[in-house]
């Protein structure tokens, strides 16, 4: 993707004047998650303050302490002479990944995946309700096994509506993210998720990809992703074997 696309990307959706979410929490939400998705991926060139200010109509001062909390935060660099960047995963301080290949790279792997399926389908009734839409709106389908250093991690069995990434149909996913490919062809960006976990057997073909034996335990992971007008676009079972996969989980009000 050129310059002037993923400086599109960042600025062409305006902010919202009118919440109560301070703009600079607003704009600095908006490139965290494009870094998530890996829509921005590592060294990526980020816009000038100037350009930004102009752009989505900020003062400089806004998108400064913008920065400022994104440097604090490890998740951009500034370079002397030549702007500001997207930090490497491994410099990145916590926070979301939506991307398998950022986890896997700051975590001192190397990540690949193997598209197993992929199909267009027509969304049942329980598929239909999770996006709400219609039962027999199009959908793709898509089965991925994702890899750290060539053992395989989790398999992915993905659902996108075809009207949110048309392109899907052409694309070569190879070590993509879904997401990122989402965000570059129209913008959408997962907001939130809904994730359900729960504890499995595998059975004889998922044990089978994962070099074990039918019957070992293993996350499955229900998750419903939501842009920011709260539109689902994108629904994912996730199975991860316990033996190769741990989740931290935290509630961000404490406990009652």
């Amino acid at each position: 993707m050129s310059t002037t696309d993923l400086h599109a990307l960042i600025t062409d959706e305006p902010l919202d004047l009118t919440a109560a979410t301070p703009l600079y929490r607003q704009f600095e939400d908006r490139i965290v998650r494009l870094i998530a998705t890996g829509a921005l991926g590592a060294d990526a060139p980020l816009p000038t303050e100037m350009e930004l200010a102009q752009r989505l109509h900020l003062s400089r001062a806004t998108v400064r302490r913008c920065f400022a909390d994104l440097v604090e935060q490890g998740r951009v660099v500034r370079r002397r002479g030549r702007g500001t960047f997207v930090a490497p995963p491994s410099a990145t301080h916590g926070g979301p990944s939506l991307n398998f290949s950022q986890r896997m790279v700051a975590a001192g792997l190397h990540p690949s995946s193997r598209t197993l399926s992929f199909s267009r389908e027509r969304a049942g009734d329980e598929v239909a309700r999770k996006f709400k839409v219609d039962a027999g709106t199009p959908l793709f389908h898509v089965e991925r096994l994702r890899l750290a250093d060539r053992r395989p991690m989790t398999l992915d069995d993905v659902r996108v509506l075809e009207s949110v990434c048309p392109v899907l149909a052409e694309a070569d996913l190879g070590e993509q993210s879904l997401y990122a490919l989402v965000a570059r062809s129209t913008g959408t960006m997962p907001a939130r998720a809904d994730e359900l976990f729960e504890v499995v057997c595998l059975t004889e073909r998922q044990a089978a990809l994962f070099d074990l034996d039918a019957g070992a335990p293993a996350f499955r992971i229900t998750r419903v992703t939501y842009d920011a007008n709260e539109r689902p676009f994108e629904l994912t079972v996730t199975l991860a074997p316990g033996d190769r996969n741990s989740y931290e989980l935290s509630s961000p009000n404490g406990l009652a």
